[in-house]
């Protein structure tokens, strides 16, 4: 049994990766953009056999199926996910694969498998995909995913499989993100008029030190979407993480949270359960033909509305916020996004009940007590793209002994005041990054091969360095546009 040190890493680079403007998509009302991977308007078809093309394009999004097309259609297609990397040492990943992609009917399934061995763990993804090898100073890494959807109408959409959800327009997500391991999931999406209303189920794991097993947890999401006109949108959303046992009792999966038509903090009540209630807003805005969208995330976990006008600074009064924006001018990309998370934000009395599985955070891998701000452009050329990415962010960390509220890990029960908390309290460390990337795609097998280079620079209290990357690689380009590389 693997189990993961939680740690925050000062000396590696939070690596580019691709991110989405509004995806390819009919211009109707019942499509809802930013809970993604979206439903599939348009299915796949076959124009050779190692070709997929979707509206008359070769590149594949990260999408679910829907049943609005005809016909049945069946791709198989390598998946790797290799590079050679040098940042504060020499790293290496060699791992291979298969996608495979089929539609029959009102079904769809799309399973992904990339296996081979990993030098070390990313930090970004520090989970059961990388098992320690025996007597070895390296990993054995297997990343699977799979998804089964069926649609037995416009109107409804259930999937199930293990894969991440991700929730926003952004490039982050403070909601749920998809840094974290892929875990089990039962997901119902129901479209009407010019809304949709879904419900998530969600099987997920934590390491206990104690016991050394690893401990159930489980988190339930509901939200309503609501696009008002064909430029805005509204979503409303409820989650509740519980934990599969305590001391007195194995609870399993929490029947009153199985409810579909029911408000989560109530339920919570009349259990007299201590579980973990977040509440978000989430919008967006198109404009200008829909080549520019602003964006904003709010999520709640807890706060009195007394203390917040006080200014009072209360400990518990646990919150973040997202803005941004991104479009295109021409061929050119670009997005420009700030985040902002209170301290103590998503942590709870324990790890069974705080926002997190496997020791990371479900939303931004920062967790919480920080500030970022980011922007990064998309270059296109004949036979390859040019991604520039950079970002700046203030975080507290905590020490030894005592929560300043920036590991979300840690039970909020040990913070050292009530009042006069702060964003980056603690051991207050900054960090700059600066990174291109060029990347050209293997059409007729959908794979890119990328090279990297960045620099990283970090000062604070922690300490100061200067980190390069240079890394060279070669990674599957379907279905894993939300993919963290």
């Amino acid at each position: 049994m693997l189990f993961c040190n939680r740690s925050f890493s000062q000396g590696t680079i939070d690596r580019i990766r691709h991110f989405n403007l509004k995806q390819d998509s009919p211009s109707s009302r019942s499509v809802h953009a930013a809970i993604q991977p979206m439903i599939r308007y348009v299915p796949i078809v076959l124009e050779k056999p190692d070709t997929i093309i979707i509206n008359e394009k070769t590149v594949v999004s990260n999408s679910t199926f829907s049943p609005q097309g005809r016909g049945r259609g069946f791709a198989i297609l390598p998946a790797a996910d290799s590079y050679f990397q040098y940042d504060t040492a020499v790293n290496y990943r060699a791992a291979v694969g298969f996608n495979v992609e089929k539609t029959w009917g009102k079904w769809y399934n799309r399973t992904q498998l990339t296996s081979g061995w990993s030098l070390r763990e990313d930090y970004t993804q520090s989970h059961v995909a990388f098992s320690p090898l025996q007597n070895r100073s390296s990993y054995w890494f297997t990343d699977i995913r799979t998804r089964i959807g069926y649609t037995p109408n416009e109107m409804l959409h259930i999937s199930t499989g293990i894969d991440n959800q991700f929730f926003g327009e952004g490039y982050r997500s403070l909601i749920q993100g998809d840094q974290v391991a892929p875990n089990p999931f039962v997901m119902f999406r129901v479209n009407f008029w010019n809304l949709e209303y879904g419900l998530l189920y969600q099987f997920m794991h934590d390491n206990n030190y104690t016991t050394k097993t690893r401990d159930w947890k489980y988190n339930t999401t509901h939200y309503l979407s609501v696009n008002i006109g064909s430029n805005f949108n509204v979503m409303l959303l409820e989650s509740v993480v519980f934990q599969g046992k305590d001391s007195t009792y194995k609870r399993g999966y929490e029947v009153e949270y199985l409810n579909p038509f029911v408000f989560f903090r109530p339920q919570e009540y009349s259990l007299g359960s201590t579980d973990n209630i977040l509440l978000a807003l989430q919008t967006s805005y198109s404009f200008a033909q829909k080549r520019h969208c602003i964006y904003f995330q709010l999520p709640l976990d807890e706060f009195v509305l007394k203390e917040i006008k006080n200014r009072s600074k209360w400990w518990a009064n646990k919150y973040g916020a997202q803005l941004g924006i991104k479009g295109r001018f021409k061929k050119w990309s670009y997005m420009l996004e700030g985040n902002v998370v209170r301290p103590y934000t998503f942590s709870h009395i324990s790890s069974g009940q705080n926002n997190g599985a496997l020791g990371l955070p479900l939303g931004h891998y920062l967790g919480s007590n920080f500030a970022e701000l980011l922007a990064t452009a998309k270059i296109p050329f004949n036979h390859f793209q040019l991604t520039l990415f950079s970002s700046f962010y203030l975080k507290g960390y905590d020490n030894s002994s005592i929560s300043y509220g920036g590991d979300i890990y840690k039970s909020y029960t040990s913070h050292p005041k009530e009042y006069g908390n702060t964003i980056g309290q603690g051991m207050t460390q900054r960090a700059v990054s600066l990174q291109a990337n060029a990347s050209t795609t293997l059409n007729k097998i959908l794979l890119e091969m990328y090279i990297q280079a960045g620099l990283q620079y970090s000062w604070g209290e922690l300490g100061q360095s200067t980190t390069p990357l240079i890394c060279v690689g070669l990674r599957n380009s379907l279905f894993n546009d939300r993919k963290i590389h």
